[in-house]
């Protein structure tokens, strides 16, 4: 599509001066020269449309450099993850072994416990002398403090094997918790670096649809951009001409074609009708696409209506041109007073014909698709409608 824009280009201005022609002025020599000149500027729209292309290359090259960092921080973090898993794994198993260990040496210190109240109380019945004559005294005693030797050791070594049990009852607990804690610390990381991966896996899913639609915009946007830019200097370029036509009519004494009301179109700004009744949907001017960041310039609005509603001349005046060109469908240009030009595209089953009187609110066709793009220029200025029609009309 580089090159189409040309060949219709060139097109156009191979038929453009029989067109003029049938309406009203043969071309002339400087006509000529100023469709050569706009051809130049034509050139220059087309270079900086390959610049804008070049532009979304350059873009979708960053875009496949910022899909291949996610792929790669997305990577790294998988890995992360992973190993966090094999640690969760690891801390686990050690959790149930130090589990087993700290119900081991909970049962072994109650044991120790058990024992050591026990032989402690066995001590302190068994140290009691037993009633006797006094024969038996002597060995009584004797029998008595060998008893209370033995039980005091056996005392004193439960006492330590409390103790330990104690110590290593503490210090089970103590790995224990410790692992827990562990485990918990470990977990929330692995949870964090989930939620990255997730977010990061998010941010890459985005990238590659803006990626996707870059690659669309870059397949249409040659096609898109150059057409309806060059349709609209064609557009323009009619529209020149038909100022000149204007102008010569002007300077002949032929009669006007249709009465002017008022001889001043300036007094119906904030009062023309809108051609269509709907919501605008395209508006004037300058607009930068939020992806791409290109700039493309609209001549008109547009306004989105119901299929098939009616198209309503805005003004009083005289049908200029009716035409096709691509990008704009069938149009209707109709003629005002003061060199001022309502464009009307997007039409079907048009009612009017070429140096038809039309009069305000006169049907001119249907909406082929519900959406019309209305321009109003003075010569071959743009200017912006909806500062020209009354809002209410829109309704």
């Amino acid at each position: 599509m580089k090159y189409g824009g040309e060949k219709i280009i060139l097109l156009f201005l191979a038929i453009l001066p029989v067109i003029i022609s049938g309406y009203g002025q043969p071309a002339r020599a400087d006509d000529i020269l100023n469709q050569k000149q706009e051809l130049e500027k034509i050139k220059d729209e087309i270079d900086n449309t390959r610049k804008n292309l070049d532009s979304l290359r350059n873009v979708e090259k960053n875009v496949l450099k910022e899909i291949s960092e996610a792929e790669q921080r997305a990577s790294m973090n998988k890995t992360v993850i992973q190993r966090l898993n094999n640690q969760l794994a690891s801390l686990r198993k050690d959790i149930d072994h130090s589990k087993e260990q700290l119900q081991s040496s909970e049962e072994h210190y109650r044991n120790s416990r058990g024992r050591y109240i026990y032989n402690l109380k066995y001590y302190y019945l068994g140290v009691r002398l037993p009633e006797g004559g006094p024969g038996h005294k002597i060995d009584d005693e004797k029998k008595a403090f060998e008893k209370r030797l033995y039980l005091q050791s056996l005392a004193a070594y439960d006492k330590n094997e409390m103790t330990r049990a104690s110590k290593y009852l503490t210090e089970a607990e103590n790995s224990y918790a410790d692992l827990v804690d562990r485990e918990k610390s470990v977990d929330n990381v692995r949870a964090q670096k989930r939620s990255e991966y997730t977010i990061i896996t998010s941010q890459k899913d985005k990238k590659e649809r803006t990626l996707t639609n870059i690659r669309r915009k870059k397949e249409d946007e040659a096609d898109r951009l150059v057409t309806l830019s060059e349709a609209a200097r064609q557009m323009e370029e009619l529209i020149e001409h038909l100022e000149l036509a204007r102008m010569e009519r002007e300077k002949s004494s032929r009669p006007m074609q249709f009465e002017y009301k008022t001889g001043n179109f300036d007094s119906y700004k904030g009062s023309l009708m809108a051609p269509v009744k709907g919501t605008v949907v395209g508006s004037f001017g300058w607009k930068t696409d939020k992806i791409t960041n290109l700039k493309s310039y609209s001549p008109g609005i547009e306004i989105k209506g119901k299929k098939g509603a009616p198209v309503l001349a805005a003004a009083r005046g005289v049908v200029a041109y009716i035409g096709s060109l691509r990008g704009y469908g069938n149009f209707v240009i109709v003629e005002h007073e003061d060199g001022y030009y309502t464009t009307y595209s997007g039409l079907e089953q048009l009612t009017v014909v070429a140096n038809q009187i039309v009069g305000r609110d006169e049907r001119l066709g249907i909406a082929s698709d519900g959406t019309v793009k209305f321009e109003l220029r003075q010569g071959r200025t743009p200017l912006d409608p909806v500062e020209w029609i009354r809002l209410d009309s829109f309704k």
